[in-house]
């Protein structure tokens, strides 16, 4: 329950849950969801969904003396048009090499990219949420070094289809003014 006092300054607002407070699963109260308000009809506000951190209390606890900690972060564009940046972090069981790294950075992207490309906006968020994806990067990170936790730590909407296509024509138009003058 938001309180204001008129339904049309909730627009615009975020509200923010835990993935527990959804689900019911305990062992997800550490997922934080970011959902905007986008239209309120009587007592009801309609969501979408602007992304998911984890609770930085819960990261600490992870982290280990010996072992390495990996992070990609990367922007994406979704088969319909969303563009999200999506942070992944990578526990190591030792400490690991430079290269090694390197190598877990460009496997990480390598499978997110792909998932993008075939998935729409929806599905995405599904399965980074819920953890399917995360589960498939780790079998991917897994054969290049050995890692305790793989997961992905947050992500957020950055534009909506709208805004990307309105950017793709504008710079359409400048590559245009180019070749002709």
């Amino acid at each position: 329950m938001t309180p204001a006092g008129n339904p049309e300054l909730l627009i615009g607002r975020t509200v923010k849950p835990t993935l527990y407070d959804l689900t019911g699963n305990f062992d997800q109260i550490h997922v934080k969801l970011r959902f905007k308000i986008i239209e309120v009809v009587g007592q009801e506000a309609k969501t979408v969904f602007h992304g998911h951190e984890w609770s930085s209390d819960y990261l600490r606890g992870l982290v280990r003396r010996g072992t390495s900690r990996i992070d990609w972060i990367g922007p994406i564009l979704t088969k319909d048009d969303y563009l999200m940046r999506i942070s992944v972090i990578v526990f190591t069981t030792s400490r690991s090499k430079t290269s090694q790294e390197h190598s877990v950075r460009k496997a990480i992207e390598k499978v997110i990219r792909a998932h993008a490309k075939k998935h729409v906006f929806d599905e995405l968020v599904t399965k980074v949420v819920l953890g399917e994806l995360a589960s498939e990067v780790r079998e991917e990170v897994k054969k290049i070094v050995p890692i305790r936790e793989c997961e992905i730590r947050k992500s957020k909407v950055l534009k909506g289809p709208e805004e990307v296509k309105a950017r793709r024509a504008r710079l359409r138009r400048g590559t245009e003014k180019k070749k002709s003058g």
